[in-house]
């Protein structure tokens, strides 16, 4: 089976699954969009991958609502085209690029494991350690500048494999003017990420057992899943 292929399979398979209340326990986070997104809310997905949180983003904020997804790789968008069609509303918008500190070409990596690939450690294949059995160029944008016409934002949703701090210090105009709830997986920089964030008003949570609890100490070093960053004026 060819990689295109199996990726619409694996995709319409989740989307299916999740949508039937299954993986609550290993995929809390997307199951928790319920809570978190209201019907007429602006989201953002950055990292939109082939769809999975943009399904249920565009679902929940419904016709009044918009999405903005924002993917580098062009078998992923074309996926997540279909995906978009096939189970979400005509209420998204499509942004082809990576995010960073600067404006230029990269390349990305899709990794290979044990001859499996994962398609949703795609990143910016910088690392010569990595073995990456798909590369892809892309075109990287500042998402200061990308989101500056955008007039409101409520909720973000960013998986970026890594480059989540150079993403959120050169998004911080657009946080601070909208100061949206934001989801993010930190597999690293979390000593840069949490006082970037902290000094502009925000309290860093986690699920626990499906309710968002604050932030401790020991959660910020060890926490596995995504992180929830709450803005003090919205309590």
């Amino acid at each position: 089976m060819g990689l295109e292929r199996y990726l619409r399979l694996v995709s319409k398979w989740y989307i299916r699954l999740v949508n039937s209340g299954f993986f609550r326990r290993k995929h809390p986070e997307i199951h928790y969009l319920a809570e978190i997104i209201d019907e007429g809310d602006v989201c953002v997905d950055i990292g939109a991958n082939l769809g999975y949180y943009s399904v249920f983003m565009s679902r929940l904020c419904g016709p009044q609502g918009k999405v903005y997804a924002v993917e580098p790789i062009p078998l992923f968008r074309s996926i997540w085209q279909d995906n978009m069609k096939k189970f979400g509303e005509n209420n998204v918008e499509m942004l082809p690029y990576a995010l960073g500190e600067t404006e230029r070409s990269v390349k990305m990596g899709m990794p290979s494991r044990d001859g499996i690939v994962h398609h949703g450690m795609t990143k910016i294949a910088d690392d010569k350690n990595k073995q990456f059995s798909e590369y892809f160029e892309a075109e990287m944008k500042v998402p200061d500048r990308l989101f500056a016409g955008i007039k409101r934002i409520d909720f973000v949703k960013i998986d970026i494999e890594g480059y989540e701090y150079p993403t959120l210090q050169n998004m911080m105009e657009t946080i601070r003017q909208h100061k949206p709830k934001l989801q993010t997986e930190l597999s690293k920089d979390r000593d840069k990420i949490f006082p970037l964030l902290e000094d502009e008003g925000y309290v860093p949570h986690i699920l626990v057992k499906g309710i968002l609890t604050p932030a401790g100490k020991e959660a910020k070093s060890t926490h596995k899943h995504d992180f929830y960053f709450i803005h003090k004026t919205v309590f």
